[in-house]
């Protein structure tokens, strides 16, 4: 398995798709109210996406997802709730929240950095009494399991 839960086997090994800005929507979104949420797979990310999840879970996998070029903001408000988000290290991040007894993390999972000229992904947004998790991830790394297996094989041989 990666890091995205995906097997090692289907994973697209490419970047993601970065599309002229007048191939994207201006704005869409997602809400979860006591439900859960998820975009994930081949979607296209519009210029302005609001997640809200009140007492509900919200997770966006971006790893495969088509992207405008320069900047995609994603504006989140989570109440008593979660949200997840996973981001190919090939863009560009920028993430500022606030929270009320609650999180609002970002992890670099990854090695290295994106190009200069990368998209840029803005997050924005609140979390009250809820958590809110951005992490920028290679989905061709290997995962835990497969680092573990090769650090096996090291010392047995």
């Amino acid at each position: 398995m990666s890091r995205t839960g995906v097997p090692q086997s289907d994973l697209v090994r490419q970047a993601p798709r970065i599309l002229p800005p007048s191939a994207v929507p201006d704005r869409a979104g997602v809400a979860a109210c006591f439900s859960k949420s998820v975009r994930e797979g081949d979607w296209l990310l519009p210029r302005g996406f609001r997640a809200v999840a009140l007492m509900g879970s919200v997770k966006l996998d971006l790893t495969r997802s088509a992207v405008a070029e320069g900047v995609s903001d994603i504006e989140i408000v989570c109440v008593m709730g979660s949200v997840e988000i996973i981001v190919p290290h090939q863009l560009r991040v920028e993430c500022d929240g606030d929270q009320t007894v609650g999180s609002f993390e970002i992890t670099h999972d990854s090695g290295s950095a994106p190009a200069a000229d990368a998209p840029l992904l803005r997050i924005r947004g609140r979390a009250f009494m809820g958590s809110v998790d951005v992490k920028v991830v290679d989905p061709n790394a290997p995962g835990w399991l497969e680092r573990l297996r090769s650090g096996w094989d090291f010392f047995r041989r």
